[in-house]
């Protein structure tokens, strides 16, 4: 038992070492804004958790430990095979606009209504297994000219309407998960581009979408943890 431990050891540092390799490439190679490489990267972290899990995890809770984490490399593997959450990798998105900034909401199960958070803070609570069953989003403070709209897929209901900025946007009290979201700019799209991700049960942070595309799935009961936004200018 003591040399397979030493083994797997051994194994979940080379993955360490791979995926620390791999994060640095697609960061600093020209091929940084492909969709696929933060997904890449995920998945081998999930297989170094696994190979850590089995050298260091007690016999009491290895099965327990490695049932969860089989359930979220699977997950992983699903969203590398299909490519459609890996959205804009972080390496490649764009300043953040110090003109005009979003703030978010959002209802989340047995927490309630979280305060407004500034762009790009996470709203909402992100690995705590607690969906969120409703948002809004708005510009603060308001500028003449610009605004956004968004929807949401909710469990059961499908998609909802398009909301103008501030509105709350899917459910309280009905326990109806948040499975995608779109954003787009009503006013200003000549000028701004709005940018979002969101937290997926068993799969972790999205990419980031921008304009109007959706972010998350249907169809899949995957619900909505917390997401992020922000907007920035267009280059000229």
């Amino acid at each position: 038992m003591a040399q397979g431990a030493d083994e797997a050891t051994e194994l979940a540092a080379s993955f360490d070492v791979v995926t620390r390799w791999c994060e640095s490439y697609f960061v600093s190679a020209s091929g940084s804004g492909t969709p696929l490489g933060p997904q890449f990267v995920r998945v081998l972290r999930a297989f170094g958790e696994m190979a850590a899990a089995t050298a260091n995890t007690d016999a009491a809770n290895r099965a327990l430990r490695l049932s969860m984490l089989r359930e979220k490399t699977e997950a992983y593997l699903q969203g590398f095979m299909r490519g459609d959450l890996a959205g804009i990798s972080s390496a490649a998105l764009p300043e953040p606009s110090q003109l005009v900034q979003a703030e978010a909401m959002a209802h989340v199960q047995e927490r309630g209504d979280t305060p407004w958070r500034p762009q790009l803070s996470e709203c909402g609570a992100a690995g705590t297994g607690r969906r969120i069953e409703g948002f809004a989003v708005r510009l603060n403070p308001p500028v003449e000219g610009v605004s956004l709209s968004y929807k949401a897929h909710v469990a059961v209901k499908g998609d909802s309407r398009w909301m103008a900025q501030g509105e709350f946007c899917g459910t309280r009290g009905e326990n109806r998960r948040i499975e995608a979201i779109w954003i787009e700019l009503a006013e200003g799209a000549d000028r701004f581009d709005v940018y979002y991700s969101v937290h997926l049960c068993r799969f972790g942070w999205t990419g980031w979408f921008k304009n109007g595309q959706m972010c998350g799935t249907r169809g899949e009961y995957r619900q909505v943890e917390a997401i992020k936004v922000f907007l920035a200018e267009k280059s000229k």
